[in-house]
């Protein structure tokens, strides 16, 4: 029965592996085809667009996580219809970037908006009327995007919520959505699917690539340490550590707690280093000629896209230099 369990749950994960690897930042480079796959629950996640769309699929509505370029719309709409006749009702923003949330405008006519959960904050004030899909993000990403420079061209929302999470219940499901903050950048959400087990992080896990830590959008390399760790008490590891929740990052596989484990100790470990460096006196030259990350660059040194190893170190060390400022 031990060997029967586990190697299911084995090659359970190695199908997503296998299924999701390839799904990175140079997806639509490769020309791969929109797939629509199940991960867990009523939760799905659609690959081979820019990035990671995660997708609640119930009778009731259908929810977003993230958006795809509107180019890809029509066929993910077609792909979702093979399950589902239900309206879009949401779409959540995970972070002020344009390859998350492209498709906000295209989306916005497919559904009728909702209201309520508990943290609301502005609702028909942006939008102005009572059709199409609610588009959701924290405030900041809308205060990022008329306040400060970003390489967002145009921002389609209706509401946005100020607290520190925000809940909405669909599909005989809660769905929980927490702010945190300082992390890629200061209006990064995560979004739980609670009966489904599934969390969708966006950009703060991209497997195979170092963390993008957008220091002039608010982010920190403490701040995404912290993310990771909240996200963690969140994840509920099935047994030998495999499966149990998932997690589904902003471009490449699904992952579960050891995935967010990794990834959250080398960047404690690398931040650690640089830290322990500056207080030694070293200049920012002298930290990047002794190669920090070095025995991490294989796995995360920009090979799959992402910050190079270079520009990672970078935002680690502008990031702790501010907090000492």
């Amino acid at each position: 029965m031990y060997k029967h369990n586990f190697l299911n749950l084995y090659f359970t994960k190695l199908v997503l592996f296998c299924f999701l690897f390839g799904t990175s930042v140079n997806a639509a480079e490769m020309g791969l085809e929109l797939s629509l796959f199940h991960v867990k629950g009523q939760v799905y996640v659609l690959t081979g667009a820019d990035a990671n769309v995660t997708v609640q699929i119930g009778d009731e509505a259908i929810v977003f996580v993230d958006t795809p370029a509107p180019e890809y719309v029509e066929e993910m709409m077609s792909l979702i219809r093979e399950i589902s006749n239900a309206p879009v009702r949401y779409a959540i923003t995970t972070a002020l970037d344009p390859l998350h949330l492209a498709g906000n405008e295209t989306i916005e006519n497919l559904g009728f908006r909702g209201f309520g959960g508990r943290g609301v904050g502005v609702d028909v004030a942006i939008g102005g009327n009572t059709t199409g899909v609610t588009l959701l993000a924290h405030e900041n990403v809308l205060n990022r995007f008329y306040l400060a420079e970003n390489d967002v061209e145009s921002l389609t929302l209706t509401t946005t919520y100020f607290t520190t999470d925000f809940d909405i219940y669909l599909n005989d499901e809660g769905i929980a959505i927490y702010h945190m903050p300082n992390a890629h950048t200061d209006g990064d959400s995560i979004v739980f699917f609670r009966s489904s087990d599934v969390i969708s992080l966006g950009d703060l896990l991209v497997q195979g690539q170092f963390p993008d830590i957008d220091v002039e959008a608010g982010g920190s390399v403490n701040g995404f340490i912290d993310a990771l760790n909240y996200t963690l008490e969140l994840v509920i590891p099935g047994p030998n550590a495999e499966g149990g929740t998932y997690v589904v990052p902003g471009h490449g596989r699904i992952g579960d707690e050891i995935d967010v484990v990794e990834y959250r100790n080398m960047l404690v470990i690398i931040r650690d280093r640089i830290q322990y460096q500056i207080e030694q006196g070293m200049s920012f030259d002298q930290i990047i000629a002794s190669e920090p990350a070095l025995d991490y660059d294989t796995e995360y040194g920009g090979a799959r896209g992402g910050p190079s190893t270079t520009e990672f170190i970078t935002s680690v060390f502008q990031s702790l230099q501010e907090e000492v400022e």
